[in-house]
Parts: C-alpha cells; structure tokens; sequence
C-alpha cells in the first residue's frame, strides 16, 4: 500500500474525509466496512497532529466523574471493553496506583468512592475491581513512592496503547476494505454547487500537483483544524466551535517498576499520570489554553518545569533533572467551546453537525471513544445520502495485525524494531520520511533509540525501499533530528 493520490481523481465518491487522525480514520474505516466508497485525504501523515501525541491511553475518564459527566465516563468504560476485544494486540491493561497523600485536595475516601463508582459505571468489566492498599502495601509494591504523608493507595486498571500506530492500523484496515487514503494531501478549495460541496481542490504535498477530489458528502474530521476546514466552505465567515487546550509531555529513563502513577498535582490538584513506556516512563499532561497552529505545538520551559516540579514531588528518590529528559512532545485538544475558565473541566463530549446540504463536522471527543463516534458519523451520512444504512460491524470484527514476517536485522530492543520493519513502513504503510518511519510507523522516536545510530540506520533502510538519492536520505534525517531536538528542553 504505498501512496496513490491519482486514485482520488476520476470517480465521485461517497465520502471524502479531510483529515487523518484516529477519527477520520475510524470514520474511513467503519464506512468502508458498510461498502462505501471511501476517500481519505490529511495535509500532513496520519496520526501526524494530536493522535499521536496523547497519553497513549484507552481509559475511562475516572477523573471525569468530579465534573459529573456519568454518561460520558459510562461510554468510555463500554469503549474501552470494545477496543480490548476488536484490538488486544494494541489495547493492553496496565496496573494504575492513585497515591493519597496528606493535603490532597480529594482524601482517601473520596477516592474510593470515586472508584467505585468507575467500577459500577463499567459495569464491573474492567480487568479487575479496585482495591485500596495502605500506605505500607503501596511503598512494597513500587518503593519510589514518597513515604511522606502517604495515607494510602487505590489500585485499579485501565488500558495503554500507542496511538499512532493503532491510528495507522484503522487507516490501513479500510484500504484494505477498498478506501483510499493518501497522506501529504492538503485540502484546499471548496468547490460548490449552491448550498453542496461537490468537490475540494487538493494538493499533494509532495509533488505540488493539484486536483479535484469528488464527494458526495465531505466529512470534516481534521480535530484541531476543522474550524480551519470550515472556514474553506464560507469564505472565512465560519464562527469558533473549539477551545483547544495543550497537553505537554516528558520522556525519562524509567521511574517505576510495574505499575502506572495517576497522582494529584501539589500545585493544583489536577490528575497527572506517570506511564511506563518500553523502558522508559511518559510523564504528563499539561492542561493549557492553546491559541495558534496546532502543528507548531511544543513543550514549552514552563510546562517541563511544572512536570518535573511534580514528578519530585511524587518520586523524590529519582531526582529527575531537566537533563535527564530523552525529549518532549505535546499535542492540542480539540475541545468543544466551553465557557469554564478551567482547561482542565472543559467537556470531552463531542459534537456531530451539518453544513448546507453534505458538509459533515466533527468536532470534540476523546481518542477512547473514536469508534463510537466515527459510527455516528457514518449513520449521518447515510441519512445525507437518504440511503438506508447497514449495521455498524466496527464493534464485532477485529482490527488486524499489521507487522513485519519476522525477518531483519534487529535495529533496537525496546521496542523491537528490525530493518524489515522499516521496509514495509515505505512499500506498505505509505511512509515517506524518517520521521514518518520513526514517529508513527515504529514508535523508535519515543524511546532511547531515538537518534543517534539507529535514525542512520533507519535512513538507510529507507533510501533503499523509496529509491532515494543520498542527498534525500540526509535531507530526511536532517529534518528528523531537527524535529526531534526541538522536543529537547531548553537550559
């Protein structure tokens, strides 16, 4: 599966989504699975903005509950189930502890009942129950913990999975089903037939060619651009439906042994997590206004002093400095306008709604609940066809399993990565680039292979499959690195 832009042209098709993140990829995915024809288009690779720059978690939302949004922490529970199901070799179970300590602004026993109410709005499927461990229990089982004023913990479950990859493996799922998907691809012109879009003007970013892409309906799923996409479609006149918020994170040599960290913040209160991740740890998240381009988005000094200010807080014995962080990366939320002062208690709720005739936007939600929006959407377009639509199979039929044969030379451990893998990222993943490669298609800049001799290598590989010059291939590393170092804190 390598890049066929010309398959945009020449047909009309049922669907065209702008955008490729985890919505308009599950979007793509669900509506080629009910036999539309699927086109997808993202100015950018897939995965390349906010899904690929989450927590990296499939959750519930328990601290959700504080803002009373039941309802939405009861469809995350059931989407978090669902995904377990269709995706195990992605969406895995990982050990949380939720550390009290003296001062907190929510005590032991508000966390408790908190719990137990997750536990409920599950519908007592997760992994297992919670419990509370006392203070002695908790230091046993990860003895970096801060002793001091600990009053106890809540052990309890929930899901990680790294985004971008699981991003990618929707994308390639539906070409597989007939989609055509084409990152680079930057929507630009809205061509119109009084209140319908009967086509958008693309670019491909690679080759400067332009060309029109015929649609039906057009779907608007570009998460934190899609008031940009909307704003192609009335002449700048469309009003804000977003109040994005950043969300910045750390990578550091690892500072847990088994278990995740969900902790409240001595500065504010807010919940922060500690995540294993290979043999590191992603510590995070920020929660900021953002105003600008959300592909420009970065760790900011304040945000790495504010995250490590509270990692020492929680696990002083590490003694984490600025120095000790392998890099940063930071993505913004696509949240629906909200009227709170607070980033923080702004909604994760999303909205589906129409412009003109068969203009579709999507905006808001949170990457657990992709699945379930993505079919909504599709029920939407259908209703704009006036076609009756076929069930929803999204939920029964497993996401497949897109990885190398086995062979290759070994590249890096953790994660495992080998050659062979590079290889089929550019014959069969429609990667173009190292960052492509190491970014969303092997997760090898996240880790401690993230420079260095194994990007050369990585370069390599990829020259070879893409039958690129040398001065490409040091291009595309070149731009790799610099992109990488920017993720580096300053000072």
């Amino acid at each position: 599966m390598r890049r066929e832009p010309p398959k945009l042209t020449g047909k009309t098709f049922d669907l065209l989504i702008i955008g490729g993140g985890i919505l308009g990829a599950g979007i793509a995915r669900d509506a080629a699975m009910r036999g539309l024809s699927v086109a997808l288009i993202d100015k950018g690779d897939f995965a390349s903005g906010t899904s690929s720059r989450s927590s990296k978690l499939i959750h519930g939302g328990f601290r959700y509950l504080e803002q009373f949004e039941f309802a939405l922490v009861a469809e995350s529970c059931r989407e978090r189930r669902v995904l377990q199901q269709i995706a195990p070799q992605r969406v895995k179970p990982i050990p949380f502890l939720l550390p009290v300590y003296s001062g907190d602004p929510r005590p032991l026993w508000k966390m408790r009942l908190g719990m137990t109410l997750y536990d409920l709005l599950a519908l007592y499927r997760n992994t297992a129950r919670h419990r509370t461990l006392s203070a002695e229990a908790a230091i046993e089982a990860e003895p970096t913990l801060n002793p001091r004023g600990l009053r106890g913990a809540i052990l309890y479950y929930d899901c990680q999975e790294d985004d971008a990859r699981f991003c990618v493996d929707n994308i390639l799922h539906a070409v597989e089903l007939g989609a055509v998907c084409v990152n680079y691809c930057e929507a630009g012109e809205f061509i119109s037939n009084g209140k319908r879009v009967a086509a958008v003007r693309a670019r491909d970013v690679l080759t400067g060619d332009v060309f029109e892409v015929s649609a039906r309906v057009i779907v608007n799923a570009a998460g934190p651009w899609v008031d940009e996409v909307l704003r192609l479609s009335n002449d700048g006149k469309a009003t804000s439906s977003l109040s994005p918020t950043k969300g910045a994170h750390l990578l550091l040599p690892r500072v847990t042994r088994t278990h995740a960290f969900c902790f409240q913040a001595r500065r504010d209160g807010r919940i922060m997590f500690v995540l294993p991740w290979n043999d590191c740890s992603i510590v995070g998240t920020t929660d900021t206004d953002f105003a600008g381009d959300p592909g420009h988005a970065h760790a900011e000094p304040a945000d790495v002093e504010y995250l490590l200010e509270q990692l020492n807080q929680l696990i002083p014995s590490a003694g984490i400095k600025r120095a000790d962080v392998i890099t940063t990366f930071a993505g913004v939320r696509a949240l629906l306008n909200s009227d709170a002062d607070n980033p923080s208690a702004r909604s994760r709720e999303h909205r589906i709604h129409r412009s003109g005739e068969n203009l579709i936007t999507v905006a808001g939600g949170k990457y657990t609940t992709y699945r379930l929006i993505a079919r909504q959407v599709v029920d939407r377009v259908y209703e704009t066809l006036g076609r009756r639509s076929p069930a929803c199979r999204t939920g029964e039929i497993a996401l497949p399993v897109y990885q190398g044969n086995g062979a290759g030379t070994p590249l890096s451990e953790k994660p495992f990565v080998r050659d062979s893998d590079v290889v089929r990222a550019c014959n069969e993943e429609m990667a173009t680039s190292v960052s492509d490669i190491m970014y969303r298609r092997t997760g090898l800049a996240l880790s401690r292979q993230g420079d260095g001799p194994t990007s050369e290598a990585v370069s390599r590989s990829a020259a070879t499959a893409l039958g690129w010059s040398e001065s490409q291939r040091v291009a595309s590393l070149t731009a790799y690195l610099d992109e990488r170092r920017r993720g580096l804190p300053a000072g």
